[in-house]
């Protein structure tokens, strides 16, 4: 019983919030309601202690990046920050139903998980689901929104997997 009025809830606060706005305001997400979007490095090890991995890219592979790069990326459970003179920028997040990894994606009070649906996605944001793309491999279905914030260049992409959130990325333009 618990679950059916969760999913009634659930699916009305989805259809309210569809009609205010299809987009993402980094400013109102999270990681696990614990993590900003953007953290300084210090923060960030006072909260979860110690990455899994800081890894240097090659950044010839990397567009938009030159000489003077000087990025890391930082890996937490599933959680990539891309970190810059020690301040942390959330670059996406992997989704899953394995009970070790219990990181989600926190937008305006709304939990993304593993088990977040795109049939609840769909209600969420309809318009946006007008325009979905299949990944090259065609493993994944992407739905891309615009950021909440004017004049920012940056899109989210949505990727889902046999009808489930697989990932979250913010991606940047070349």
């Amino acid at each position: 019983m618990i679950k059916i009025v969760y999913i009634f809830l659930l699916t009305a606060s989805l259809s309210l919030y569809a009609q205010d706005n299809e987009t993402i305001s980094w400013d109102e997400a999270s990681i696990s309601n614990k993590l900003p979007l953007t953290i300084s490095k210090q923060e960030f090890d006072r909260i979860y202690k110690k990455a899994d991995s800081i890894v240097t890219p090659n950044y010839v592979d990397i567009c938009g990046t030159d000489a003077d790069s000087n990025f890391q990326y930082v890996y937490y459970k599933g959680v990539q920050y891309e970190m810059d003179n020690k301040i942390l920028n959330f670059r996406k997040i992997v989704l899953a139903k394995n009970p070790k990894n219990n990181m989600f994606f926190v937008h305006k009070g709304l939990k993304f998980n593993g088990t977040t649906k795109i049939t609840e996605m769909q209600q969420l944001f309809p318009r946006s689901f007008e325009n979905t793309e299949d990944s090259e491999d065609k493993i994944y279905k992407i739905v891309k929104l615009k950021p909440a914030e004017i004049g920012e260049d940056y899109e989210w992409l949505f990727f889902f997997k046999n009808g489930l959130l697989a990932a979250i990325e913010c991606k940047f333009p070349c």
